[in-house]
Formats: structure tokens, sequence, C-alpha cells
């Protein structure tokens, strides 16, 4: 049985950062992470423009006033 040398923080989990908790991490298992974030982003890009083609803004309504002096 062979075993996979992991790199190791010297500080302890609990005061580690986030950074050195990730560089922590398997080259393999960083690589599933950083492609999962993308992944999710660009998801959230497609689905993002295809809600706006759906719905598309409409202008706020304004109020309707009795009065037609511009506010100063």
């Amino acid at each position: 049985m062979t075993s996979k040398k992991t790199p190791h923080s010297a500080e302890p989990v609990v005061a580690r950062s986030l950074w050195q908790s990730y560089k922590a991490l398997p080259a393999r298992t960083r690589l599933y992470v950083s492609m999962a974030v993308c992944t999710v982003g660009a998801v959230g890009m497609f689905v993002s423009d295809y809600l706006e083609d759906k719905y598309p803004v409409t202008p706020p309504r304004t109020a309707s006033t009795h009065d037609s002096r511009p506010v100063s």
C-alpha cells in the first residue's frame, strides 16, 4: 500500500487562513474545487441572461402629481 503525501501546514487548523487551508488540500481536490466554482459562475451567467430575456426590465412607475413644477 502506498501513501500519498499531501502538503501540510505547520499551523494548527484553527489558526489557518482560508488561503492556507486551500493550499493544504491535495492538488486534485483543489482542481475539483476550482472547476466547481467556475461551473457555478458560468451557469449563473447563463441563467441570469435567460431570466433577463424572459422577464424584461419594466420602467419604474412615476408618482402622478397634480403639480407639474419641477422639485428644486
